[in-house]
């Protein structure tokens, strides 16, 4: 008689005696699973229940892995949200509708799994839950029951996902001024959402254009700037704003208020920038302390008027970060040796981290400064 489950022996990953053994995808129950040691069962997974441990994990002794054991089209499915693997898999063999559902509203199904495996739902309760409207299916998961809702979720494509993703999701989908752009955009994409989320304000109609299913974190992380600089740049004036509809028209009008703010702020030069840095003195206070040491060649700037003046200096916009740089959400340096480069730090996650280095007119630093300069944000962050 043919087995109907496997045997992953996980003693050598968690140095310790352990071994799952998981039920096969063509049997009864797929992917339920036993968890042994010597001594004997110590833990079962029923449905939505997952080992602990992501499917790409689960290796036999011949090397077969259990991902590569599922269909192509449900390792798709699961590779969407890496961090669910395990319960999205179980959820695609629950019924031929969980699969429909799964292929042609992968986002509403990701929703629906996440919401049934919190109530801690059995297969039955999940697949009746499965049986009714789409718009209810929304409405249980947090979101407007509409149509039109139903519409634009099954038309947005996805990338893998984070697990912290999911409440963003669905904050952006709650968001009427976000579904008032998405609704008339013909490739949807999470990558979107992610924009929207990122940028709040201000909307325009073209701002879904700057990005696509290609667009990489770092590359949004960089649009996210450009627009705050421009913005920024324009006296917070969201017409500055209102006809970029690519990443080019968004660089070139970026240059534009770079060129401008420089100018005004070279005109009667010294002078001219002593005043604003006393306006930002008295807005803001005094200037911060740097969170970083300095090292030979590297320093950091220290009032509002050397803010000013490394924007004048290498013409682009940092002399604009006074918000920013007030709030604690960035702080500038600027390499003085090998190269002349100015350095945006960035608070993240309670950490400073690099943010952006540019040397004059945005240009670029070499890898071999931008390597120094790496490894002094690590040093100085452990020290």
């Amino acid at each position: 008689m043919t087995s109907t489950t496997t045997v992953y022996d996980l003693s050598q990953i968690l140095n310790y005696p352990i071994r799952v053994e998981v039920n096969r995808w063509d049997s009864e129950h797929p992917l339920r699973w036993a968890s042994y040691n010597d001594e004997g069962q110590i833990a079962s997974g029923q449905f939505l229940e997952p080992p602990g441990l992501p499917l790409f994990t689960l290796e036999d002794d011949k090397g077969r892995r259990l991902c590569d054991a599922l269909p192509k089209a449900v390792s798709a499915v699961t590779a969407l949200m890496p961090a669910m693997d395990f319960v999205l898999a179980q959820a695609c063999a629950a019924s031929a509708a969980a699969w429909e559902l799964a292929e042609d509203a992968p986002l509403l199904f990701i929703l629906a799994v996440d919401h049934a495996r919190e109530q801690s739902w059995s297969l039955e309760r999940f697949n009746a839950f499965l049986a009714g409207k789409r718009s209810d299916i929304l409405k249980a998961v947090g979101l407007p029951g509409s149509r039109s809702l139903v519409r634009l979720v099954r038309r947005l494509a996805l990338s893998p996902l984070l697990p912290w993703e999911l409440e963003d999701i669905r904050a952006a989908l709650q968001n009427p001024e976000y579904l008032a752009l998405m609704r008339h955009h013909p490739h949807l994409h999470v990558n979107h959402l992610r924009l929207l989320n990122r940028v709040r304000q201000p909307l325009w109609p073209g701002l879904l254009n700057l990005v696509d299913e290609h667009t990489s974190a770092v590359e949004l992380s960089w649009l996210c700037r450009m627009i705050r600089d421009s913005l920024a740049m324009a006296g917070g004036n969201e017409q500055a704003l209102a006809a970029i509809h690519s990443r080019e028209t968004l660089q070139a009008q970026h240059d534009r208020l770079v060129e401008r703010f420089n100018r005004a702020n070279s005109r009667n030069s010294e002078e001219k920038r002593q005043d604003l840095a006393k306006e930002l003195s008295e807005e803001h206070g005094d200037y911060p302390k740097p969170p970083l040491a300095p090292i030979g060649g590297i320093e950091p700037l220290g009032s509002w008027l050397e803010l000013l003046e490394e924007g004048a200096t290498m013409r682009h916009c940092v002399g604009s970060y006074d918000v920013p740089v007030a709030l604690g959400e960035v702080f500038i340096y600027r390499m003085i040796h090998t190269e002349r480069l100015t350095i945006s730090l960035e608070y993240q996650n309670k950490t400073w981290v690099v943010g952006e280095v540019r040397g004059v007119c945005n240009s670029s630093p070499s890898e071999g400064a931008l390597d120094w300069i790496r490894r002094w944000v690590n040093t100085g962050r452990s020290s």
